[in-house]
């Protein structure tokens, strides 16, 4: 980890540049969330401006090429509707004006909506947050509560709350069966253990900071833009990180184009993306920016320059919370990292660039799979190599 901090503020002294490797929205979009599913990035719901004076029940989703109307949202609660990947399916979960215990399912595969168990969240619209793991979706809004869903039983539970006041405008990443919530009042900044029901805080941020996007690459999180106290106008445009290892925050040398908040987040062929968002006059944007170069995630921990191309079996395998997959090249290549279903259909794309020779590793989270058995490829030039996994 201490090699990997090492590298991305060396890597970026190089790749000072603003991506575009995703073209912006059709629309300018705010307010929305987004999920990465199968190599597409789906945009749910949002608005045109701050107010919500026009509200979105539409699903835009980029297919490695372009963005396009997907498909439509049967409720119009969608100022900041919460998202949730779990396997093949979506789900969504409150939204302005009138959804605060809303609950609704969306299948990737069949592009069909279920309308699910209401959560016990009665007064909280927007500036939720939520994370799945092992099979439960947690729901955590700005008074401190924790709500526990139950995807296979379709049914709520009550868990410990938070006794910090959140400024409605929420944010959180699951890293390693710990969730991370940013957002409440006085810097501070927690992590919840859903395995033990328990809170820890944890070193306090930089400044006050909601309504950010928040994302994760190589066991960093990226707090990106957000707002101050809750303000239109006082948004920022800084970058701000938090090493978990360390647990301490610097503020990075990358900052947005300009000041936004209530982004969504999209982790895209192992780079980071926000998509959209709503800018210091309360007006949303269109634009979609690369904040961590694509194949960052496969870094290489070390100059290990193999004669011949590798892939290893994933370690620990089953997986319970994360693994790491590890290979080799021994030249430059164009480089593609898969996982598809036992049936060979393509469930995710974890690398897809050029790389250098190198030993590389790459992490892959039990929380964005259903239980299961799945396979995992490597295509490096004319090499090719496949292993399977199992998800617990």
């Amino acid at each position: 980890m201490k090699l990997l901090s090492a590298l991305i503020p060396f890597l970026f002294a190089f790749m000072q540049v603003y991506g575009q490797q995703i073209p912006n929205l059709p629309i300018p979009i705010g307010a929305a969330n987004a999920e990465v599913w199968n190599s597409s990035i789906y945009n749910f719901g949002g608005s045109n401006n701050w107010s919500g004076s026009v509200v979105y029940p539409r699903i835009y989703k980029f297919n490695g090429t372009s963005w396009n109307y997907h498909d439509t949202i049967p409720d119009n609660n969608l100022w900041d509707v919460e998202t949730v990947l779990a396997g093949d399916k979506v789900y969504l979960l409150g939204g302005w004006p009138n959804g605060p215990s809303l609950n609704r399912r969306y299948d990737l595969t069949n592009s069909s909506w279920t309308y699910l168990s209401e959560s016990p969240n009665l007064s909280q619209d927007w500036g939720l947050t939520s994370e799945e793991y092992m099979g439960n979706i947690y729901l955590f809004n700005s008074s401190g509560n924790v709500y526990a869903y139950n995807i296979a039983t379709d049914t709520w539970v009550t868990r410990t709350s938070n006794t910090s006041l959140g400024s409605w405008d929420m944010s959180s990443i699951l890293y390693q069966g710990e969730i991370y919530i940013l957002g409440w009042n006085n810097l501070a900044f927690y992590k919840y253990s859903p395995a033990t029901d328990q809170w820890t805080q944890l070193a306090d941020s930089p400044y006050q900071v909601g309504a950010c996007a928040f994302g994760i690459i190589n066991n960093l999180i990226y707090c990106i833009g957000g707002n101050a106290n809750g303000s239109t106008s006082a948004s920022y445009k800084s970058v701000i990180v938090y090493d978990i290892y360390t647990n301490s925050w610097n503020t990075d040398e990358i900052e947005l184009s300009s000041k936004r908040h209530w982004m969504s987040t999209a982790e895209y062929q192992g780079g980071l993306y926000v998509v959209g968002g709503i800018d210091s006059l309360a007006q949303a944007v269109d634009i979609v920016e690369e904040i961590v170069p694509q194949g960052t995630v496969g870094i290489p921990e070390q100059r290990v320059i193999n004669k011949e191309f590798t892939l290893e079996q994933n370690k620990p395998n089953p997986i319970v919370d994360n693994s790491i997959i590890s290979f080799a090249i021994p030249e430059k290549s164009m480089v593609k990292l898969t996982i598809t279903d036992i049936q060979g259909k393509e469930i995710m794309s974890l690398l897809n660039s050029e790389m250098t020779a190198g030993t590389y590793n790459v992490n892959i989270e039990a929380n964005k799979f259903m239980p299961g058995v799945y396979i995992y490829k490597l295509e490096a030039g004319v090499y090719q190599r496949s292993r399977k996994f199992l998800v617990k």
